[in-house]
């Protein structure tokens, strides 16, 4: 539809009135004309006949006189002709009037025509004929112009001017009426139109015959689609994660919290997978955090394909993932989008022509046997996840209530650990090392113990691995050596003065900076002979290279070193090769089975290989009189076990070293 401005439309409005009242004024001027032409022919069209006849009779003969009488009979006897002028071609007037007389002076040849035209003489119209006549072969021509009463026309025609007036006053009313209607419907109703499109920007107005409001309603309708978008795009920003284009964390509580409501009316049940990448951090700092992105996106994407529709998918930080599957019938359905899951995810991916694997660890809660609301939900989720990591990447496990009471003493020891330090809670105990052949206690191995004030002594194996993971091993062992050298100092200038003390030593500690110059401050103060540092064979495994150069610094402090668990890696014979060890501890577990032949040749080559190598050998785990005979016929020199004591505090070590009770 082609638009027109309101200027156009205004001047077509005026331009149709003026059309209308000159059209009214144009059939008025018409209708006078004919109706004075119907009077004239009705009225004097005998006379002007006549006049014809008798002018071309007495002209010829000049009879002026008839003429003139005949012309002011006519005038005078004839209410419609006020006039009548003969002009001949001389420009010479005769005429007849019933005017004041006092106008004119009366003759043939009395007023010369020569800078005037006749029709100028009253400024009035006159209905003129032409006479032609002969005079022999010459022609003469004579016009006859006859002048009308204009009053008695105007009194005639008062009928006709109150029809044209009242015409003319009620096409003016309708045609302001029309118009009114025009503007209302293509200008009023579109600003309403506009006003409420403006307002509640719902419907768009259909295009407007107005170029203006066309203009308005084409600008505020790109203005509220920019605002769509901008409103789209802030709501994908606030509900979006923007890397890989999943549902954000803000988004996936209100959608879990729909569920939950929808669940308590309906009885309905959902899942909660937690997905975590296994090892994802190496990606990071391997391949730069750009690639780590477009694994990220390519999980994303693996994701949605795993799911339905109307299942939900988040990513919540990091290389953390949630799904949510609605509507849950059984847990086949959570294993099937699992198994499609961990399908996808092995197949490999290449991003910059390098191809790597994806794997995940996924925890999984039900609602709501595994939670009320969604932070139980999303906390126990993460609790089953970290069970599925312990189990090996590419895993996945359910949570349980066993589950969540492991957890829960893991936080409640994480929280106890976090101020242990500070607070004393953290103890060293110390367990005998025992010469076979003479049955006294040489030494000892410094061992860490943390006491609950509410559950009492609790052992390494549920606080140790935890320190490890959060780093807190580099504080608690540098208070261990600490602590083990103020032990030492203290039996100085006592019984106990000769006694060697073993402390451990985690991996952990080999990335701390600080270890070697804690080391060096805390022997400074002791006879460094009685420290002795203790490595398991899993300490060794990872980063031998590196761990290798602080174990040489260990020695260039004149500690003595020994090796732990000796027997139970792959390498223990090359870890002998390259480490200048002092000291050989063969394994509880082949004491444990001392009785087997096996066994007892293992400890046997053992306890020939610290022989032939002049290292010390001590058996760990020693519980019994038959294991101590044994060891005593294979020539061990030491041992260290339950069958002289188990670790003790301080002051109970001191007293059984003092009270040589050690069987």
């Amino acid at each position: 539809m082609k638009n027109i401005s309101i200027k156009f439309f205004t001047i077509i409005a005026l331009l149709l009135l003026l059309a209308n009242g000159s059209y009214i004024f144009y059939n008025f001027f018409q209708d006078s004309k004919n109706t004075t032409a119907t009077l004239l022919e009705e009225n004097i069209q005998v006379n002007l006949l006549n006049l014809k006849h008798f002018l071309d009779k007495n002209l010829k003969t000049n009879n002026i006189n008839q003429l003139t009488a005949y012309l002011d009979n006519i005038v005078h006897s004839n209410t419609l002709i006020s006039d009548i002028h003969i002009i001949n071609d001389e420009k010479k007037l005769l005429y007849a009037t019933d005017r004041d007389e006092t106008l004119f002076h009366k003759g043939i040849e009395c007023t010369p025509l020569t800078d005037i035209i006749h029709t100028d003489i009253f400024n009035e119209e006159c209905y003129s004929f032409s006479v032609k006549l002969y005079n022999g072969l010459t022609p003469y021509y004579y016009t006859t112009d006859v002048y009308l009463n204009k009053e008695y026309l105007d009194s005639l025609m008062k009928d006709k001017i109150l029809k044209y007036t009242t015409l003319f006053v009620l096409s003016f009313v309708f045609f302001m009426f029309l118009l009114w209607a025009i503007i209302n419907m293509l200008v009023v109703k579109p600003l309403e139109l506009l006003r409420q499109f403006a307002y509640y920007s719902t419907k768009v107005p259909q295009q407007f015959f107005i170029q203006e409001l066309e203009s308005i309603r084409y600008s505020l309708d790109l203005t509220f689609k920019r605002l769509k978008d901008e409103q789209r795009e802030l709501f994908n920003i606030s509900t979006k994660d923007p890397l890989s284009g999943l549902y954000n964390r803000l988004s996936l509580m209100e959608k879990i919290n729909w569920l939950i409501s929808k669940g308590k009316r309906s009885n309905a049940q959902f899942a909660l997978l937690f997905l975590d990448l296994d090892n994802f951090k190496n990606i990071n700092d391997s391949r730069g955090h750009e690639f780590g992105d477009e694994v990220l996106q390519h999980v994303a994407k693996v994701l949605l394909s795993s799911v339905r529709d109307n299942d939900i998918v988040s990513r919540i930080g990091g290389d953390e993932f949630v799904i949510v599957l609605p509507d849950l019938q059984d847990n086949e359905a959570i294993l099937e989008v699992i198994h499609r899951i961990q399908e996808l995810l092995n197949k490999p991916i290449v991003i910059d022509n390098y191809k790597y694997n994806v794997t995940c660890s996924i925890g999984i809660t039900i609602y709501p046997k595994d939670g009320q609301d969604v932070t139980a939900l999303l906390k126990n989720a993460d609790i089953a996840m970290y069970k599925s990591k312990d189990l090996g990447k590419n895993n996945f496990h359910f949570f349980t209530e066993k589950l969540n009471d492991e957890i829960q003493e893991k936080i409640h020891l994480q929280r106890l650990m976090s101020s242990a330090l500070e607070e004393g809670h953290f103890h060293l105990y110390y367990q005998p090392k025992v010469d076979i052949k003479s049955n006294k206690i040489v030494g000892c191995e410094a061992l860490i113990r943390l006491i609950d004030p509410i559950h009492g002594l609790i052992p390494p194996d549920k606080f140790i691995y935890l320190a490890e993971e959060n780093n807190f091993i580099i504080p608690l062992g540098e208070w261990i050596i600490e602590e083990a050298t103020r032990q030492l100092k203290s039996w100085e200038n006592t019984p106990l003065q000769d006694l060697r003390l073993a402390i451990n030593i985690s991996g952990v500690q080999f990335k701390d900076k600080q270890l070697i110059p804690t080391l060096q401050d805390a022997i400074g103060k002791i006879d460094k002979n009685k420290l002795e540092i203790e490595l398991t064979e899993s300490v060794l495994m990872t980063d031998f290279d590196d761990k290798l150069d602080i174990i040489k610094k260990f020695k260039d402090l004149g500690l003595r070193l020994s090796l732990d668990d000796f027997g139970t890696g792959y390498s223990s014979l090359s870890y002998l090769k390259k480490i200048p060890f002092d000291t050989l501890k063969i394994d509880k577990s082949f004491i444990d089975d001392l009785q087997n032949k096996k066994d007892q040749s293992f400890v046997n080559m053992i306890v020939t290989i610290a022989d032939e190598l002049e290292l010390d050998v001590v058996a760990e785990g020693v519980e019994n009189k038959e294991q101590l005979e044994y060891l005593k016929r294979m020539k061990c020199e030491q041992y260290q076990g339950y069958y002289c004591s188990k670790p003790l505090p301080a002051k109970e070590f001191e007293a059984l070293f003092l009270d040589h009770t050690c069987h």
